[in-house]
């Protein structure tokens, strides 16, 4: 080989250094021949390029070797400490020619290559292996889990400069990889243009896994061992398997770079097949978006006028070109713009509350969601007039498809199990009893619907063209295309993803979500989408809890929801009441809405069924006792006789299924203590990767394992169950958010005194104890409440001051009465009392009206009267006539409690 050859090379094992195959070690380089470089005319093409544009796709892969040990945090952040020993580079390479070749190469030792080597690899075993001639530069990378690979090449802190985090994994996004330019052996410098995309971006979440992509294309992942154990120890250990079987190593890595290419064929054809157009999208909901685009221009409807937009230029200096330049865009006009902060205060997110604490009676529970929740609602929003958006507080004014957004005070029924105006907090929603609610119109219809008592503070209507319903034929269109294509099918599931991501994309940037900015090595805040939409975003999730919050209210009061989580809800209803729930005008428009979108009426769907659940917070809910298994008749295999959500816990690697997990989850509540703590088996993340140089490695951290009610509701009523010693309780709605601020921060001052689990009735009944007392006291009053019974020590301090000053109507020796038995007495009406607790007495001044007035105060009080006739209750009590005191349990008798064994 001549110097010039030598100079523009790179030597590659295509087997591993250990298999000693002397002929292993291959020099690859490139020409200029090799290579299609694009005209003067054709080289600034961008992303969506024209058919006659050529590409190459190249599926590629890594196998490593991860430490054998998990990694603290602070291991991670110590330098080349969370590292993986790379064993190999694969890729799979198709030009839009139809020409394919793939190949495999081993660094030795610790050995990385660059992403420019990695090409050469590429391009090289293309030409000199294959005699493949006109490799195109415009590259798409197509990895699955990039954040996997990527870190694998010795330059990826320079890579880092061109790519995003999108959803925790890596691709470029408005750019491409600038740095990439293969020394060819004539002496000239070959610019590629390689953009990096994620199939895990554009798989349905159905399929994530890259053996189920490999089903939906044909292409069979290579199995590694027949059982699950021993296939996670030789993933643990794969140096072993190279060493020992390079075959199924081989065909096993460059099976999994080929199935990324044969699947990101399958999204561009797709892609063309619906808009016409040449492109290698990023996400499926940025697919989304451009098919919605598309289908508006088909049907002549202007974009700009449905998003109450127009089009402005903006003027900024270009440092490459060394001049400003005008930029063209989409803004909202004046009329809409001045009511968009307003309207932002009325999108919330979904409607998740858990009504029961702790272990629930046995019964048939179903777990029933409504079919096709976002879809459907956003399906019905009609053609807005923007120019015509005027302002109302009139009732009447606001229907269920109304496109109207209020501020209003209301009120609702004291019985009213379910209230259904939305109050926002740092803690989620909550749904009190009464308040003031930003809200879209069909809650506020719902709310008229159960009773509530409603002010319009201010409301804005957006009068709509109901004749053409903007969402409604571009999901009709999806849901058509997913049934002619089949359910099972890559199709069927790219047009379900489709219809069911795109509401996401008019939320986008409505409340600020933080993302991690690689350049900067800091967050930003997520950008818009090209159809965010405050009013419709707001007017999608309204509409879905309004009908949830319709079918709530329909339950039979025998009849109780255990969870109720975004668009479904845990009940014990039979299917005869399923139906007669479904009556109500919100379920009835949203029932003939589904007709018209997919030919079936179906409104809820049933997709659990247990008999006996527990449940501890928002989205915590896991299953005692299971319910018929029917898993086999379920089309999409999922566990139908467990209801599991683990409300953000982590369980360990070895619960694998469903039923593993839900074992583990029961077994941590029921035996949690105040010092139980998780260990976290994670992995590391981009930020990990870009400001500590780490790979893919698995990292641990412990935390504390919190199982607690979030009191988003009132406990109601409670008790403790016998079969498995622990309390249980039914939750009632707040009075205000006031209340649940209130009780939050007293739960933290309680706990923080004396940390303790909710798993006693006692437990229960002291906070319920030291939250009647906190809500008649501030926060420099309280410090004598921070102990178990504090209202009742405060009583029992005051006392005997009084006894021992003679203040009160009491007095010292009064009907014979002696230090002792003063404290007898006190004892015998229930309040705990020494001889030395009365004689202490006479060290402090009495304090009248400090004692918090208390349902057990006032109760101990009146009975010590009774033997002391004189005394002067009033006189201990606080003044509380401005005070609204909490009581999170109740006396009243609870049909459902009275079930728990």
């Amino acid at each position: 080989m001549n110097k010039d050859v030598s100079d523009a090379s790179r030597e590659f094992w295509i087997e591993p250094p250990e298999l000693g195959n002397k002929n292993s070690r291959r020099c690859l380089w490139v020409e200029r021949d090799d290579i299609y470089c694009f005209s003067e005319d054709d080289s600034d093409l961008s992303d969506a390029k024209p058919d006659s544009a050529p590409y190459l796709l190249v599926g590629f892969d890594t196998e490593f070797k991860t430490p054998s040990e998990a990694l603290t945090p602070a291991e991670v952040k110590e330098s080349g400490k969370a590292r993986s020993l790379i064993l190999s580079y694969q890729f799979h390479a198709k030009t839009s020619e139809g020409l394919e070749w793939s190949g495999i190469c081993c660094p030795e030792g610790d050995e990385r290559i660059t992403l420019q080597d990695f090409m050469i690899f590429v391009f090289g075993t293309g030409a000199r292996t294959h005699n493949v001639r006109n490799i195109p530069t415009n590259v798409y990378l197509v990895g699955h889990f990039t954040r996997a690979d990527i870190p694998a090449f010795a330059n990826f802190q320079e890579l880092t400069k061109y790519m995003s985090a999108v959803r925790s994994t890596f691709v470029t996004t408005n750019d491409h990889f600038q740095s990439v330019g293969l020394a060819s052996v004539d002496g000239e410098e070959i610019k590629l243009k390689v953009f990096l995309r994620d199939t895990m971006l554009l798989t349905p979440q159905s399929s994530k896994s890259l053996k189920a992509l490999g089903e939906l294309v044909g292409v069979e992942k290579v199995e590694l061992a027949p059982d699950k154990e021993t296939y996670r120890q030789i993933i643990k250990n794969m140096d072993k398997l190279r060493h020992e079987d390079w075959d199924l190593f081989r065909r096993y890595a460059l099976t999994d770079a080929e199935i990324c290419v044969r699947y990101m064929e399958r999204v561009i054809t797709q892609y063309k097949a619906v808009t016409g157009k040449f492109k290698v999208p990023i996400t499926l909901t940025a697919i989304g978006v451009d098919l919605l685009l598309k289908s508006w221009a088909d049907a002549g409807i202007d974009h700009l006028a449905v998003l109450g937009q127009e089009i402005v230029y903006q003027e900024y200096f270009n440092k490459t070109k060394g001049r400003f330049v005008r930029k063209k865009t989409a803004v909202e006009i004046d009329v809409v713009h001045r009511e968009t902060v307003f309207v932002n205060e009325c999108y919330h997110g979904g409607r998740n509350e858990q009504f029961w604490f702790g272990p629930c009676f046995s019964d048939d529970w179903s777990d029933f969601d409504l079919s096709s929740a976002y879809p459907t609602a956003m399906s019905l929003i009609g053609l807005p007039d923007w120019h015509a958006i005027h302002d109302s507080k009139n009732l009447d004014d606001f229907g269920p498809e109304t496109l109207g957004f209020v501020q209003v005070e209301f009120e609702f029924p004291a019985e009213t199990r379910y209230p259904c105006l939305p109050v926002r907090t740092d803690n989620g929603l909550i749904f009190p009893l009464k308040g003031i609610s930003y809200c879209a119109a069909p809650e506020l219809f719902a709310a008229r619907q159960i009773g509530a008592k409603l002010k319009i503070l201010h409301g804005v209507i957006v009068p709509v063209d109901k004749s053409v319903r903007v969402f409604g034929e571009f999901i009709k269109d999806c849901i058509n295309k997913r049934l002619d294509a089949g359910s099972k099918t890559l199709e069927g599931l790219f047009w379900k993803e489709i219809s069911n991501s795109t509401y996401g994309k008019t939320a986008q940037g409505l409340q600020e979500k933080r993302v991690y900015d690689m350049r900067d090595k800091d967050t930003r805040i997520l950008p818009a989408s090209p159809i965010t939409s405050a009013y419709f975003a707001s007017y999608i999730t309204s509409f879905t809890r309004a009908v949830l919050s319709e079918i709530l209210n329909s339950i039979p009061r025998d009849k109780m929801v255990f969870s109720c989580t975004t668009d479904g809800f845990l009940s014990n209803l039979t299917d005869a009441e399923a139906e007669v729930v479904q009556q109500g005008p919100l379920v009835r428009l949203y029932s003939s809405q589904r007709q018209i979108l997919t030919g079936d009426s179906t409104v809820l769907e049933r997709k659990h069924a247990v008999k006996r659940p527990l449940g501890w917070r928002t989205r915590g809910q896991a299953t005692l006792i299971p319910g018929d298994d029917f898993s086999d008749s379920l089309v999409d295999g999922s566990v139908f006789h467990i209801v599991l959500a683990k409300g953000g816990i982590f369980t360990a690697p070895e619960f694998e299924d469903d039923v593993a997990q839900n074992a583990e989850i029961v077994r941590m509540f029921f035996s949690r203590t105040p010092e139980s703590r998780i260990e976290v088996l994670a992995k590391t993340g981009v930020r990990d990767m870009v400001e500590h140089d780490a790979d893919l490695v698995e990292k641990v951290f412990s935390k504390r394992l919190n199982m607690e009610f979030d009191w988003k509701r009132c406990p109601h009523a409670a008790v403790e169950s016998r079969t498995y010693s622990h309390l249980a309780f039914s939750t009632r709605p707040w009075n205000s958010k006031e209340q649940f601020f209130a009780i939050r921060a007293y739960w933290t001052e309680f706990e923080n005194n004396d940390p303790q689990c909710l798993k006693t009735l006692e437990s229960l009944e002291e906070f319920s104890s030291y939250a009647e007392a906190r809500s008649f006291v501030g926060t420099t009053e309280a410090k004598y409440l921070r102990k178990n019974n504090g209202a009742v020590n405060r009583l029992r301090l005051q006392l005997c001051r009084a006894y021992k000053k003679a203040a009160a109507g009491l007095k010292p020796k009064m009907k014979g009465l002696t230090d002792q038995k003063f404290a007898d007495l006190l004892v015998s009406i229930g309040i705990p009392c020494t001889k030395a607790d009365v004689e202490n007495g006479k060290k402090r001044v009495f304090n009248p009206h400090s004692c918090p007035p208390t349902d057990q105060v006032k109760s101990l009080l009146n009975s010590l009267k009774e033997h002391l006739e004189d005394l002067d209750v009033d006189l201990f009590l606080y003044d509380a006539a401005d005070v609204n005191p909490i009581h999170i349990t109740s006396s009243t008798v609870c049909p459902f409690i009275q079930r728990v064994d």
